[in-house]
């Protein structure tokens, strides 16, 4: 039974040669990334070591999960989230690096995000606005036909990510 199972995981490892998007792995990391303080952070760290959680979670990734995500193109763990709130819905897609926010009237936007900064469409894909970060730090805010709206020194950027953006 031992060569059975053995030779089956070889076959698994050895025939799909894909080293796969391990989404749930990322899951648990995520989860154990998002707490408030880093007491409860190294509170986390310690459960999901300790008990053997990234283990299982990279074998589930690494045999089945990848595996199939190589011969089906899809993995069954999706990593897109979903927050919905009264009258809109948020979603992010790890694989276009795009935040989509729709409208209970049907309407929305779409962030995406560039090397340099952030790219906001509506939904039918057209540019409103986008935003460049240069090497100063300091971020331009450019409307769709390219014209400079908003242009904030790095020192407003340092203030407005203190005051709205918890790390």
């Amino acid at each position: 039974m031992k060569k059975i199972v053995a030779s089956m995981v070889i076959v698994a490892l050895f025939t799909t040669g894909c080293t796969g998007s391990f989404n749930l792995t990322r899951k648990v990391y995520n989860w154990h990334r998002s707490q408030p303080d880093k007491w409860s952070d190294e509170l986390c760290f310690l459960i999901v070591t300790l008990l053997p959680v990234y283990a299982i979670t990279t074998f589930a990734d690494a045999i089945v999960f990848n595996s199939i995500e190589f011969w089906t193109g899809k993995n069954p763990v999706d990593m897109s989230y979903n927050v919905t709130k009264s009258n809109l819905r948020m979603s992010y897609n790890t694989k276009t690096d795009e935040v989509n926010v729709a409208l209970l009237n049907n309407h929305g936007f779409i962030f995406q995000r560039t090397a340099t900064g952030v790219i906001a469409k509506n939904d039918k894909g057209q540019v409103l606005f986008a935003s460049v970060q240069n090497a100063d730090g300091d971020v331009a805010i450019y409307d769709a036909n390219g014209k400079l709206v908003k242009n904030y020194p790095a020192g407003q950027i340092a203030l407005l990510k203190e005051k709205y953006i918890q790390q």
